[in-house]
């Protein structure tokens, strides 16, 4: 026997699914019939305001809303004015800056300006002492400038001085071309070095330049030759890019009071010439005007010994007089560039580079 359950569920259930199937066909044979409910929930507040309670209270309501729309309006407004206040306080900021920066430059630059004229005014005095018969009556009150009279007067007069300056070196190149001919003949002059190097006896020969172009460098150093002074000096290892010649000997004793005895002292200018430069294996004078030292160049030393190239002096565009070269005995000059080399590993007992020295035993004309 089977016991079936059955709850009180089931039957409602039954009871739902009968109903639907009774609406199903109703709703089938009567479309104007709708499946919606009949009856709806109501929602009503209750009764009715009247319209005058409504105007009222709309009265009541929109002065407060116009006056929330009018504070609302007026923030934005105030917001918007001190956000543009604002900017315009910071540029203004800025402007300020701006104004007080270019103030100071402006003062900074009125000094520069006061300085500029005190210096014009202190030049103008210079170049009219220039002028014979002194500032005042020589520049009668005139402005000193490119275009004006007093700058040609004192262009004029440096010109002229500039002019005989150069006739003046002319006449002494001229005199010494005829006092090296007279003394030692025409032609080509060579003279020998003859070195003491490690108890040894070494030599080399430099001719000397063309006595048309270096007369009186060429001369100066000849007449030194004549009188031996050159004899029992020294050849230094100082400098990197020369040998230098000095005329002391190997105690140190200066020897240029020699030159005194026999009226020499030192060039009258410092003369050059174009067609000597400094090249590897020339010999020049070292100093303003020059001598009597000179020097071995042991490199090209065409530029910073030419023209320009000796800018420490006060006429920086004059040159070291370049007056012979050597012709034989290149390997001796070669053995002290290579003992100059090495100078470092030779001094290490603390002696300077100048306590190493080459003794000149004698130099003679050929």
């Amino acid at each position: 026997m089977v016991v079936t359950h059955r709850s009180s569920s089931d039957s409602y259930i039954k009871t739902l699914h009968s109903n639907d199937k009774f609406q199903t066909n109703r709703s089938a044979s009567n479309p104007s019939i709708s499946t919606t409910p009949s009856i709806l929930p109501s929602f009503s507040p209750g009764p009715g305001l009247t319209d005058g309670a409504k105007a009222r209270r709309l009265a009541t309501i929109v002065p407060n809303v116009v006056k929330i729309c009018f504070f609302a309006t007026a923030f934005c407004c105030i917001y918007t004015l001190r956000s543009k206040l604002s900017i315009r306080d910071s540029e203004l900021s800025t402007i300020r800056r701006d104004f007080d920066y270019i103030e100071e430059a402006l003062v900074l630059t009125e000094a520069e300006v006061n300085r500029a004229h005190k210096s014009l005014a202190n030049l103008q005095t210079k170049f009219g002492n220039l002028l014979p018969g002194g500032q005042e009556d020589a520049t009668n009150g005139e402005e000193f400038n490119k275009e004006g009279s007093l700058f040609q007067k004192i262009d004029n007069r440096q010109n002229a001085m500039k002019r005989r300056v150069n006739d003046l070196q002319n006449t002494i190149a001229a005199l010494h071309r005829g006092e090296a001919i007279e003394h030692f003949g025409t032609g080509k002059y060579q003279v020998e070095f003859k070195l003491l190097i490690d108890s040894e006896s070494f030599s080399f020969i430099v001719e000397m330049a063309s006595i048309d172009s270096m007369p009186h460098s060429v001369n100066y150093f000849m007449e030194q030759i004549n009188a031996r002074v050159w004899d029992n000096t020294i050849i230094t290892y100082g400098a990197d890019h020369i040998l230098f010649a000095q005329l002391r000997d190997a105690e140190g004793n200066d020897k240029r009071h020699l030159l005194s005895e026999i009226n020499i002292s030192s060039l009258a200018f410092p003369e050059y010439s174009e067609d000597h430069p400094h090249d590897k294996y020339t010999l020049g004078f070292s100093g303003r005007p020059g001598g009597p030292a000179f020097y071995i160049n042991t490199e090209d030393n065409s530029v910073i010994h030419g023209p320009g190239g000796q800018a420490h002096h006060a006429l920086h565009e004059e040159a070291d007089p370049c007056f012979g070269h050597v012709v034989e005995g290149f390997n001796v000059i070669d053995w002290m560039i290579a003992r100059k080399k090495n100078i470092a590993s030779e001094l290490k007992d603390g002696r300077n580079t100048d306590d190493v020295y080459t003794v000149i035993q004698s130099v003679r004309i050929i």
